[in-house]
């Protein structure tokens, strides 16, 4: 693995006055983003060609790193603080990632990205709307994720189960992963699948 050193000064420039910055590289978000990233790298979906989409992407910490050879990635987060600081202190160099500051439930129904996407990634699933009222044209695969930590602030859509956050899925969303991650606070719950 090669260290993006540049990457690493702004995150560290940033993190002196930030302290949310580092939460999003605490070893329960690294936990959960790796095995995500493990099981879409398995599957071999991904190419130099394909685009992802990031719903409620916070500052694409662990993410945007770890996807960086696709062709273009969209992390969309309602928060403009965070994606202001993602774009312009922290992913300057990254030339292929773009940053939008909205509700994804007002942008993705009708955006071209997500008719086009190969990918759309949510790994906060409970600080929003269920997934099933995204009303989605696509055939692009997915990866979500959700937990049963019902005290964090914040967390508006927890689930108690994997059954549970299925049933939250869209009609022509197909499972062909199942995954849960646990840690000291609770369990999260991950699916990847296909749009159909």
């Amino acid at each position: 693995m090669i260290i993006d050193l540049k990457l690493f000064k702004n995150i560290m420039a940033e993190a002196r006055h930030n302290s949310d910055l580092l939460d999003s590289f605490s070893p329960n978000q690294f936990k959960s983003k790796e095995k995500l990233i493990n099981h879409v790298r398995d599957m071999k979906i991904l190419k130099s060609t394909s685009e992802i989409v990031i719903f409620g992407g916070w500052y694409g910490s662990i993410l945007i790193p770890a996807f960086k050879e696709v062709k273009q990635i969209t992390l969309i987060d309602k928060d403009k603080d965070v994606v202001s600081i993602s774009k312009n202190r922290l992913f300057t160099h990254y030339n292929n990632v773009d940053f939008i500051s909205k509700d994804v439930f007002e942008w993705a129904p009708d955006s071209s990205r997500i008719k086009k996407c190969n990918l759309i990634i949510n790994t906060s699933c409970e600080h929003m709307t269920s997934m099933k009222k995204l009303n989605l044209e696509t055939k692009a695969y997915f990866a979500y994720q959700s937990n049963n930590m019902y005290d964090i602030e914040g967390h508006i859509n927890c689930v108690s189960s994997i059954e549970e956050f299925k049933h939250q899925l869209p009609v022509n969303a197909k499972v062909m992963i199942e995954d849960k991650i646990i840690d000291e606070r609770g369990t999260r719950f991950l699916l990847i699948g296909k749009y159909e």
